[in-house]
């Protein structure tokens, strides 16, 4: 590796650690107080930089939400895909299986929790709900992305809008069941996987 490269991937790990930094002094704040009591400048305060050198790097406040989100969800996707190449060739106990996974851990991700639960009537901001919701689509896109690759490598001869209605139907009543639980993780996911074996015209899962 020559110096130019070395200098490069130092600057890029400070700067990876910089942005770790200053989302887990964020993530401190959420849960303590809630999103509505995050300040651009006491967060860059926290982590050594100037608020500017933060703007810089994120962007406005809902954008360094946005990847506080992201960031926090990103072991999720990771457990789907795992979960979901453990079921090849089994749509029903792919999908049962990754929509459980993801329901369980959002339900005990004290994140999400703090995020779900905080609302203006008890001191909370809506203001980071919004982006599970009216702007989530990061996160859809993510998810869609996720279990439409595994969708497409296993059914490759799958009518792709047959795949399109199923995936997009499955993650956004996933996310719908995530934001308001009503019933039993196991229940909702094998609704969810009867609905992707329909979608897809497959035998419906015992």
């Amino acid at each position: 590796m020559s110096v130019v490269d070395l200098r490069a991937e130092t600057r890029a790990y400070g700067r990876a650690r910089l942005r770790d930094l200053a989302l887990d002094a964020a993530r401190d704040v959420v849960l303590d107080r809630g999103w509505g009591a995050v300040r651009m400048g006491a967060i860059a305060t926290e982590v050594g930089i100037s608020r500017q050198s933060l703007h810089a790097e994120f962007g406005t406040k809902d954008d360094l939400g946005n990847a506080l989100v992201m960031r926090e969800t990103a072991e999720f996707f990771e457990g789907m895909r795992v979960l979901l190449a453990e079921h090849p060739g089994d749509l029903a106990a792919g999908v049962a299986a990754a929509a459980q996974y993801m329901l369980v851990v959002a339900h005990d991700n004290p994140l999400l929790q703090t995020i779900l639960t905080l609302t203006p009537a008890n001191g909370g901001d809506v203001s980071l709900l919004s982006l599970l919701t009216i702007r989530g689509e990061p996160l859809i896109g993510h998810a869609v992305e996720v279990l439409g690759e595994w969708v497409g490598e296993q059914w490759p001869s799958a009518n792709p809008e047959d795949v399109r209605l199923m995936v997009e139907s499955v993650v956004r009543l996933g996310l719908s069941h995530i934001l308001t639980p009503t019933r039993d993780a196991r229940d909702v996911a094998g609704d969810l996987a009867l609905l992707a074996c329909r979608c897809l015209r497959l035998p419906d899962p015992d």
